[in-house]
């Protein structure tokens, strides 16, 4: 049992009828807690487990061997009580009935409150300085280029990655960027499993998704594609999504008796709810605060999504362009008439732009974010010093369209002929 924010007592409480624990036995960063600090101290990153009396040597062993600190706190007992001893003295003598009536009862009202259709963040471009370019001068490239590039949530953060040291480690698989002069930013983490003999060709991939500006527009939408985003990151990595689980951050704006102000969690809980229940895959993990607001000033409603999967070193798949001549591919998933993606439909494709990886037909690919194709294009040009003429085919609108679930991916050019025998019904690309 995870100890979690509800401190020693509660968790440890909660793996028997019957408990005597003795806070003293408790490790601590510092003295000077009181019994009641001890019993009700945040405890991150610690768990309770049962073990029988006999095996409690060898199961101390196993955590040495592991570097695990591991501490005998306190005995299961008949009687149905949860008792705390700090020195020496009881402090603590709750009847387990009581216990489990959970204390009082807490409910709230929850009023949704519905996102502005007209101003659907999902049909729009998602930089605002590149839409405003674009609708002064619709033959804007290089304005609405520039203002996108230019956009905190697209721009190079290479300075700030620099502050810290990623070649720490012999796994490490992908650098923060890449490509020869390391200018296309990493989407996802790749690092090889550590192994105390030989080596291994077993990676651990994570990727996030978030977008303030989706969220604040509609929290329910920002957390599906949330989940959706840090998914399609893992697949453009080379990752299987069937090896996928997430954990969730969550954060929000301090809640009151206002039923509104119950919406926005209310919203993104169940965006990810249903993301999880579509796509097939669990969280696993998370951590969330309610106390993001100062004064009259809240917090974005956020919920981030971290993916996390297993793979092999070779199917790797890293995101700069790899040779002139070769053509950029956009897989886009399908969303429904509420632009929710159609969940089989996104797995579908995926599977697909895996099974592609594998054979070879993909070099490299891009997970879109909010900023869209033009953006996803330069970021995979910029590690090699690559150039990439558009077509014509496609209108400047289309090219700084939202395009969070799609992926760019690298193909040569009879590889990407041959997409137009395969069906295309579970998604579509260009």
């Amino acid at each position: 049992n995870d100890f979690g924010a509800g401190g020693v007592s509660v968790a440890i409480g909660e793996l028997a009828d019957g408990l005597r624990i003795d806070l003293d036995l408790v490790p601590k960063k510092y003295e000077g807690l009181d019994g009641t600090e001890l019993a009700i101290s945040e405890s991150q990153e610690r768990m309770a487990v049962v073990v029988s009396p006999e095996d409690q040597e060898q199961f101390l062993a196993f955590a040495a061997e592991e570097n695990l600190e591991a501490t005998p706190l306190a005995v299961v007992t008949k009687e149905p009580y949860l008792v705390l001893l700090w020195r020496g003295q009881e402090i603590v003598n709750l009847s387990r009935r009581f216990l489990d009536t959970n204390g009082a009862h807490q409910s709230c009202t929850v009023e949704v409150e519905t996102p502005d259709k007209e101003q659907n963040y999902l049909r729009k471009i998602a930089c605002a300085a590149a839409g405003e370019k674009l609708s002064a001068d619709e033959d804007d490239f290089e304005g609405a280029f520039l203002a996108q590039l230019a956009d905190l949530n697209t721009c190079s953060q290479k300075g700030l990655v620099e502050m810290f040291d990623s070649s720490i480690g012999a796994g490490t698989v992908d650098m923060p960027f890449g490509g020869k002069y390391q200018l296309t930013r990493t989407s996802t983490m790749i690092a090889k499993l550590p192994v105390l003999h030989g080596t291994t060709d077993t990676v651990t991939m994570m990727s996030y998704g978030f977008d303030p500006y989706l969220s604040s527009w509609s929290p329910y939408h920002g957390a599906i594609y949330a989940v959706t985003e840090s998914l399609a990151k893992i697949v453009a990595a080379g990752g299987d999504s069937a090896s996928v689980h997430f954990t969730f951050q969550e954060y929000f704006r301090r809640m009151s008796a206002d039923p509104k102000r119950w919406s926005q969690p209310f919203s993104a809980l169940l965006g990810a709810y249903d993301a999880q229940i579509g796509y097939g895959l669990a969280g696993i993990g998370g951590k969330d605060s309610m106390s993001g607001t100062f004064n009259e000033i809240d917090v974005p409603p956020t919920l981030v999504s971290f993916a996390v999967g297993v793979g092999r070193l070779d199917d790797v798949v890293t995101n700069e362009i790899k040779d002139e001549g070769n053509v950029l591919v956009e897989f886009i998933i399908n969303r429904d008439d509420y632009d929710i993606p159609v969940y089989a439909d996104v797995l579908a494709l995926y599977g697909r732009i895996t099974g592609l990886m594998r054979d070879g037909r993909i070099l490299s690919a891009q997970a879109e974010e909010c900023s869209g194709i033009a953006a996803a294009a330069a970021q995979a040009a910029f590690g090699n010093h690559y150039g990439v003429h558009f077509d014509g085919r496609l209108e400047l609108s289309e090219l700084f369209a939202n395009g969070i679930g799609n992926i760019l991916a690298e193909m040569k050019p009879e590889d990407a002929d041959a997409l137009e025998a395969l069906d295309w019904s579970c998604g579509d690309y260009r």
